[in-house]
């Protein structure tokens, strides 16, 4: 019997074989890395999610992380015994092996609920399956099953100020039920993945994503590509196009490895724009759909983008889970036609306090009246002063003001009014910027939107020297200014082949 036979085999394998059954082995067998499983951000509120969770049941016992792993099942066997019911109960039978955040001893029923806690506002099938696998675990410790429940996250939950009251914010959701609808499906799967464990050690990778029964439906998230798809990395032209992932495997499986190969009556029209844009390696350039764009834009415009955190506790009144509060935004106005740019921007120092009246009072001031505002993606700018202004009505007369006047600077990209090769079928801000001026977010400490979210709600969350609270702050605006001065360099460039400038 090999040593993998032996090894421990955990939820989350189970979890990552019924994505892929190909990644599974691969990562089993050490061919490649386990795939990060962290978020930006989500450990920084989970303590207190899950001591709110632990706060509903004060009798419990609890398995404490100072345990190591044996004396964690131990003990968990040992208060199983006693009937107690446990936090982070350890489970094993056999080679499997499972943590569950909740084991609760129903005396009535003479038997084990099974509970699960979630920072999310809806049930999910990976939970069904997470709750499966703890099932096999437990009944194979022969532990009678009798429920399962989960606390989650009530969506609508408006918080009022002050302590957060569990029973509003958290929803207790017993879904024995469903578990018991899908039964059939998940034995299914179990079965299959009992097959596969046993056959750990034969083969690596039994199909590729090209067989009858593929292990996956796309290479866009393939942990490797090299085992799953050989000769994937010499056509990745064809995986670029856009809205092709399904379409793609099939021009990949019938031998086209380049945008020039794929025939174009297989293209939609968009596609047909990419494919001529990497062979000619020029941009194109719809000049009638961007003067139709622009016909109604101001002379004098803006450039707004904002950050924001969306903690799943909120910190603030009248603040939802999730919601996005700004604590930063950074404005660029330009007078075309005495092409002076001037720099506008509020970052909310104070971590401690609400940063969504601040902000949005000095961004009344900042925001010339009547005047075009772009923004990337720009519904995310307008719901942040509309959620802003419902819940500060001062706020209300310039939320009217503004909407109207707002353009999504993503949309002409979206639909490939303009499209350049270096592109590479992607439409993000990130993708687009390099491609049309000297500027990238590459030399950036902090390159993208969740960092930013992370980086600011960890100053909230964390102590952090007044030196490091400092390089933050500048990090921030930094990354802030130059998305919003990339607007303003590509609605430049789009004026100059509009020659208009």
């Amino acid at each position: 019997m090999s040593d993998l036979a032996t090894t421990p085999v955990t939820k989350s394998q189970f979890l990552q074989f019924l994505r892929c059954s190909n990644a599974f082995h691969l990562v089993r067998e050490g061919l490649v890395p386990k795939p990060s499983s962290s978020s930006y951000g989500g450990y920084l509120e989970w303590g207190d999610f899950l001591q709110l969770c632990k706060n509903q049941f004060p009798e419990s016992v609890s398995i404490e992380k100072t345990m190591d792993k044996e004396e964690s099942i131990q003990k968990t066997a040992e208060w199983i015994s006693e009937k107690k019911s446990i936090f982070h109960a350890h489970l094993r039978f056999q080679h499997f092996v499972s943590t569950v955040e909740y084991l609760e001893y129903d005396s009535e029923r003479e038997g084990w609920i099974l509970w699960d806690f979630r920072p999310i506002g809806s049930v999910k099938q990976d939970i069904l399956k997470s709750f499966y696998f703890h099932k096999q675990v437990a009944e194979g410790m022969s532990l009678n099953v009798v429920g399962y429940k989960i606390i989650r996250i009530q969506t609508k939950y408006l918080f009022p100020g002050g302590d957060i009251n569990p029973a509003d914010y958290l929803l207790v959701e017993d879904i024995t039920s469903r578990m018991a609808a899908d039964m059939g499906t998940r034995e299914e799967e179990w079965k299959q993945f009992l097959e596969e464990v046993e056959k750990t050690g034969e083969q690596s990778v039994r199909f590729s994503f090209l067989d009858s029964k593929p292990s996956c439906r796309s290479l866009k998230t393939c942990l490797s590509p090299s085992h799953c798809a050989k000769g994937k990395e010499n056509a990745k032209e064809v995986f670029d196009f856009r809205d092709s992932s399904e379409l793609a495997k099939g021009w990949f499986a019938l031998g086209y490895d380049s945008y020039e190969s794929v025939p174009d009556s297989e293209l939609t029209p968009i596609q047909r724009i990419q494919k001529q844009a990497h062979i000619s390696k020029e941009t194109y350039f719809d000049r009638n759909a961007f003067e139709n764009y622009l016909t109604n834009v101001t002379k004098t415009v803006a450039f707004l983008d904002f950050e924001s955190i969306n903690p799943y506790i909120p910190l603030y009144p009248e603040t939802r889970p999730f919601q996005h509060v700004p604590y930063l935004y950074s404005l660029h106005i330009w007078d075309r036609e005495n092409d002076i740019l001037t720099h506008k921007t509020y970052l909310h120092e104070d971590v401690d306090t609400d940063p969504r009246v601040p902000v949005l009072t000095q961004l009344q001031k900042d925001l010339p009246e009547g005047i075009t505002i772009f923004s990337f993606n720009d519904f995310f700018e307008k719901l942040i002063i509309q959620e802003t202004a419902t819940a500060f009505p001062e706020f209300l007369e310039f939320w009217e003001r503004a909407k109207s006047m707002f353009i999504d600077l993503a949309m002409p990209f979206k639909k490939l009014w303009l499209y350049h090769p270096g592109q590479n079928g992607k439409a993000s801000l990130k993708e687009i910027l390099p491609c049309f001026s000297t500027e990238s977010h590459g030399g950036l400490s902090i390159r993208e939107g969740q960092d930013a979210n992370y980086q600011y709600l960890r100053l909230i969350k964390k102590q952090v020297t007044a030196e490091e609270k400092k390089r933050v702050l500048e990090d921030l605006k930094a990354y802030c200014k130059l998305d919003s001065y990339g607007l303003f360099l590509i609605y430049r460039m789009l004026l100059e082949r509009l020659s208009v400038i």
